[in-house]
């Protein structure tokens, strides 16, 4: 049986997708075990914007040591932060936290941005458990 705990994130998964232009689908990145969707520079105000209201926090390379540590050593382990780079992230529900990677592009025209899971609890949730939730959120085959 599917983990409805957590279907507030999937809601907020869902209000993220609605600014996600037609043309930018979403899509499994299985080295980062995360949902993708790669944005033209053109698009960033009407799909930041809504980011910084939806989640509770917005880290980059600067603020990212004033997370909380189970949050900035999970971001830190996984993949790291560097400048031009921002991460956001909502508060724990049932100690797992959502967050949304935000990742420009070295030509400066395009930005990655994808949507993750993080426990930050002594419970664990492995990719799979990770995999199906988000998929099932955004629809993802």
């Amino acid at each position: 049986m599917p983990r409805t705990d957590l279907d507030v994130l999937g809601t907020v998964c869902q209000r993220i997708s609605l600014n996600i232009p037609d043309n930018c689908p979403w899509r499994w990145d299985k080295e980062f075990n995360l949902a993708l969707t790669v944005i033209d520079r053109q698009d960033e105000i009407t799909i930041e914007l809504p980011l910084t209201l939806e989640f509770a926090h917005k880290w980059d390379f600067t603020s990212i040591h004033d997370a909380e540590a189970p949050v900035r050593d999970f971001l830190q382990a996984g993949f790291g932060i560097v400048p031009g780079q921002k991460v956001f992230t909502m508060d724990p529900v049932n100690g797992v936290v959502l967050y949304a990677a935000w990742w420009p592009w070295g030509d400066d025209e395009r930005i990655s941005l994808r949507l993750g899971l993080a426990a930050v609890s002594d419970s664990k949730m492995d990719n799979a458990e990770v995999k199906s939730l988000i998929c099932r959120w955004l629809s993802l085959k």
